[in-house]
């Protein structure tokens, strides 16, 4: 839910009438997931609230011959790094302005932002959004592989901000207690050179959660507030977002994402569909040199390169229990189905839970 143009997505959310929103939307009501995180929800600014109000009333609570309304009582979505000028040449042109140049790409401020949807209660959001990358004991900052140096000069890096868009802990006030929602949306590991200064920082935001649910390691992290430190022991979370990291395939930097498909602290439902496992098959190209299992991918991306991939995530603490989880990647059989898919080269995962005692 991304636009070129600053305020499109807004228009369109108000005018209520768009086929690809309404898609996503139909996804939503026919998964009906109790919390729910939105990659690529452009941030309106002061129009943000009423974007989010927009969506819930004329989307997903509009009336349906096939699908029951849902409603979510508590909403968070907030200011993200991509659009924002730093105010540095970032990307070695000798230019300052363009999109390449903010803290997170982007063409305005907001473009692929998040949002959280929650029929519980949310409690005080921590956010992440200014953490700076060289703060991060040990970051994979990337060097120039000519001369071995940094690629950032010094002036950069004491500006440059770890995440692309932002990182969020939301806590969800359940029937069942408190779970910490830890959501982020990673820049891809490509567009880059051999620097691989997006790979390293791909690698990075993700293993900030790894570092931020581990309370031997989480000691440097700061919030936008200036709390320090990250989740107590035995805390319950769930680490959710498009962490565009494949476990084998793609261009992922250092295997990244095992850093929490390996983590002792959490587990890997390992989500399936059969419509990825179809999809694959039916598309052959890369796809057929691809060694994870399709049926875990949840991306449809180009059949010549990268192929399908599994980059989305929900992940939960070891301490709750995984009942069910799935991919809505349906089969072409599944007629009515398959056509809401059309609305995004994602797939929407899920996954069912239970708090088990502490």
């Amino acid at each position: 839910m991304n636009r070129s143009q600053e305020g499109e997505l807004s228009e369109q959310l108000a005018a209520g009438n768009h086929e690809q929103i309404a898609k996503i939307a139909a996804v939503i009501r026919t998964i009906r997931p109790d919390v729910l995180l939105l990659n690529e929800f452009d941030y309106a600014g002061e129009q943000a609230t009423a974007s989010v109000e927009h969506f819930q009333n004329h989307y997903l609570q509009s009336p349906s011959d096939t699908l029951n309304p849902i409603e979510y009582g508590y909403a968070y979505t907030n200011q993200v790094n991509t659009g924002i000028a730093s105010g540095l040449d970032l990307d070695g042109n000798g230019k300052t302005t363009d999109p390449t140049d903010c803290f997170g790409f982007g063409r305005y401020p907001g473009q692929y932002g998040m949002v959280v949807l929650s029929r519980f209660p949310l409690g005080e959001v921590r956010t992440f959004q200014k953490f700076l990358w060289q703060n991060m004991p040990g970051a994979l900052l990337p060097r120039d592989p000519k001369t071995g140096k940094s690629y950032y000069s010094s002036e950069i890096l004491n500006k440059f901000r770890l995440s692309s868009k932002s990182h969020w802990d939301v806590p969800v006030e359940t029937p069942a207690g408190r779970i910490h929602f830890l959501v982020c949306h990673p820049t891809p590991p490509v567009f880059d050179g051999p620097e691989d200064k997006n790979g390293t920082r791909n690698h990075d935001e993700i293993r900030f959660w790894s570092d931020y649910v581990s309370p031997s390691t989480a000691g440097y992290i700061v919030d936008d507030a200036g709390q320090r430190g990250g989740l107590r022991k035995n805390e319950f979370f769930v680490i959710a977002g498009d962490l565009n990291a494949d476990p084998v395939d793609g261009d992922s930097t250092n295997q990244a994402i095992n850093q929490l498909l390996k983590h002792p602290l959490i587990q890997d439902p390992k989500p399936t569909s059969k419509g990825g496992a179809e999809a694959a098959k039916i598309q052959g190209n890369v796809n057929t040199t691809h060694r994870g299992k399709a049926e875990l991918d949840t991306g449809d991306f180009s059949d010549r390169s990268p192929g399908n991939l599994r980059i989305d995530y929900v992940l939960p603490s070891r301490n709750l229990k995984t009942q069910r989880a799935g991919v809505f990647w349906p089969t072409k059989a599944d007629t009515p189905a398959t056509r809401l898919v059309t609305a995004s080269d994602h797939r929407m995962v899920w996954v069912d839970i239970k708090v088990k005692e502490k």
